[in-house]
């Protein structure tokens, strides 16, 4: 019966190995934006703010000008906020990058203020980070994200959500 067990595994792998290896990507996708939202948090407990951004930033790069959809770099930039906050003044040695980190899969950093905008230089309350999965386990849903925002549609929290990605600027 074991034998029969691992054999419809084996066939169920090869029939299907696309989408297996985009739910292999999307099972890191998830890990790397909790490690984030963790990195995060304990940056907002030590400092009592969210690094700010003057910029969209993501792990393909940096965009200056919304909706945050043609960034101009392949990697975290070094000087962005995020990076500065986690990595060259906290304990990180690196921000993860997507396993494919190209439009439509990579990381994306949004803060806010508790006014409902942007924070900018101010005072960041909020957090969001998400990414666009390959594989979702609801289709209507194509967004992984962590927040601890509790004014977004869907609540708070790690979650699968049907947030627009390109969009996803975090508002009241």
């Amino acid at each position: 019966m074991a034998i029969i067990g691992i054999i419809a595994a084996a066939i169920s792998v090869a029939i299907n190995p696309g989408k297996r290896m985009a739910q292999a990507r999307d099972a890191q996708r998830r890990r790397d934006i909790g490690f984030i939202s963790n990195e995060l948090i304990a940056y907002y407990t030590q400092n009592g703010a969210y690094p700010f951004e003057t910029i969209c930033e993501g792990s393909i790069g940096v965009d200056p000008f919304p909706p945050c959809s043609t960034y101009i770099q392949t990697d975290w930039i070094q000087a962005t906020n995020i990076w500065l906050a986690l990595v060259t003044n906290g304990s990180l040695k690196k921000l993860p990058v997507d396993p494919k980190n190209n439009y439509p899969n990579y990381y994306r950093y949004e803060p806010k203020a508790s006014a409902g905008d942007n924070c900018g230089a101010g005072t960041c309350e909020y957090y969001w980070v998400g990414v666009q999965l390959e594989a979702p386990a609801d289709p209507n849903k194509p967004i992984y994200r962590c927040s601890d925002d509790p004014s977004l549609p869907d609540g708070s929290g790690c979650k699968e959500v049907n947030t627009d990605f390109t969009a996803a600027q975090p508002t009241n």
